[in-house]
């Protein structure tokens, strides 16, 4: 819409102003013919050779009338001498009793000289109305401008659509180099799901084998694959793979947040994690998968800015809005912070302050998607060098505060 309005306008002004060179071109003619055009009008009044035989009526009506067609002509002066060799001006009749010392000649009168063989006829002084010709000059200095800035802003505009473009195909390359690597990562999660099934077989069939062994060794096989079959039951990976399958349900907040703990516990390290849950926490009615997410999500962010040192401080409280009751859950770390710049972008798909084979930049992206979906809602307040904190609420319906 703005290159084809900038083409219109600029091929609109390119015409005004070929319409107006074109005319102050035929101005400037005429304006330099106007004095033979004026000789060849009066030539029959000036060739009587005395003044009183001169039709003055005449030379007047006709002076006038060539006023009118000629607008630009602001005054003429048509003297003639006399007998005696004294020049008498003619038209207009009252010039000489106004003006007894003769035309003023600075008043930018042009002098033209009717000569007819060697005979001077008379004098005709011309005064153009130089307004006119300073109105045609700014006319074309005003096109010439505003055709000027509309071509700047014509070349302006092509740039930006230009740069727009690079910024797009740019963007657009990122955006499939990230795909390619999502798709790289729904393989992993499909062949996890597979690898986790397989996996209990082998471990089922060394714990039945371990039946038929005696002392310290079939007490010490027992538990480790216990241990291993009971980790895989509460943390219900093979779930948590199938997400799109699970029904939503009353969900108990504090064991969510537990699993979702033990989830991310390998990027824990000397972090310390700290709980203040009241003791009525409400439940949550949703996916467990999803809430698992979530809360897995901001807690492996929050160990990978404290970067192994630091503590997080999990806190929740019930509060009552006018849009209803809602469930609060912040998570606070004493870590580096993040500045404004940072801040602002967290929730972008794809942003990522980490390297490429190090985070995908999706997880707070799909951690406030998935809230959403749920009705709720998450913002973040970050202060350099004094940690961060997140907060995400989850409305409450009565069921929920009473189950």
């Amino acid at each position: 819409m703005n290159r084809f309005f900038y083409f219109f306008s600029g091929v609109l002004m390119t015409c005004i102003l070929a319409a107006l060179l074109w005319a102050a071109k035929t101005h400037q003619e005429t304006v330099r013919g106007l004095p033979n055009i004026l000789l060849r009008e009066f030539r029959p009044f000036l060739e009587t050779s005395r003044i009183l035989d001169i039709n003055l009526g005449q030379l007047a009506a006709r002076a006038e009338e060539l006023k009118k067609e000629y607008r630009y002509i602001e005054e003429i002066i048509i003297r003639k001498e006399d007998a005696n060799g004294v020049e008498r001006t003619l038209y207009p009749l009252t010039y000489d009793l106004d003006h007894p010392n003769g035309p003023p000649r600075d008043a930018g009168f042009v002098t033209r000289l009717a000569l007819d063989d060697g005979r001077t006829l008379g004098t005709m002084l011309i005064k153009i109305d130089a307004r006119r010709s300073q109105w045609f000059q700014g006319a074309i200095n005003g096109s010439i401008a505003a055709l000027l800035v509309i071509s700047v802003l014509s070349v302006y505009t092509l740039r930006s659509k230009e740069q727009q473009v690079r910024k797009t195909t740019s963007l657009l390359e990122e955006k499939q180099r990230e795909l390619i690597r999502l798709e790289r990562l729904a393989l992993v999660g499909q062949i996890t799901a597979n690898l986790l099934h397989d996996l209990k077989k082998p471990v089922l069939n060394i714990r039945a084998e371990a039946d038929n062994l005696k002392g310290e060794a079939k007490r010490t096989i027992v538990e480790e694959t216990d241990l291993f079959l009971n980790l895989l039951r509460e943390l219900r990976l093979e779930s948590f793979l199938r997400r799109d399958e699970e029904r939503a349900e009353f969900l108990d907040v504090g064991e969510t947040l537990m699993r979702s703990l033990r989830l991310v516990r390998y990027a824990q390290k000397n972090v310390k994690v700290e709980f203040e849950l009241p003791d009525n926490l409400p439940f949550l009615f949703g996916q467990r998968h999803q809430l698992i997410q979530i809360f897995s999500n901001i807690l492996l962010n929050a160990y990978q800015a404290l970067e192994g040192e630091g503590s997080i401080r999990v806190s929740s409280t019930t509060i009552e809005t006018d849009d209803g009751a809602w469930l609060e859950i912040a998570f606070s770390d004493d870590g580096p912070g993040m500045p404004f710049e940072v801040l602002s972008r967290i929730f972008e798909p794809f942003f990522s302050t980490r390297g490429e084979n190090e985070s995908t930049g999706l997880g707070l992206y799909i951690t406030r998607t998935l809230i959403e979906s749920m009705g709720g809602a998450i913002d973040a307040h970050s202060i350099p060098k004094h940690g961060t904190t997140f907060t995400m609420r989850f409305p409450l319906t009565d069921e929920e505060r009473e189950a």
